[in-house]
């Protein structure tokens, strides 16, 4: 189960290298799309990123998450 702390990261898909990622925004707007990780061309948005996404991209939402948690971490010292 995730935390209700933890927020869902934004799911993006790069139709130039047909990868999927996700990128954790620290409010609601978006105000830039990221780049591809591994080509850095910008995707397109999916939306928010579903539970199903565990399944289908577990280590790409590992990253996302863990990013996010060594974020929070960091905060609060």
């Amino acid at each position: 189960m995730i935390p209700a702390t933890i927020k869902m990261p934004m799911k993006f898909e790069c139709t130039h290298c047909n990868k999927i990622y996700m990128y954790q925004y620290p409010t609601n707007t978006i105000s830039f799309y990221p780049t591809c990780p591994a080509c850095e061309q910008a995707g397109l948005l999916l939306g928010t990123a579903d539970t199903i996404d565990i399944v289908k991209h577990p280590k790409t939402f590992a990253k996302t998450l863990i990013k996010q948690i060594s974020h929070k971490l960091g905060k609060s010292h």
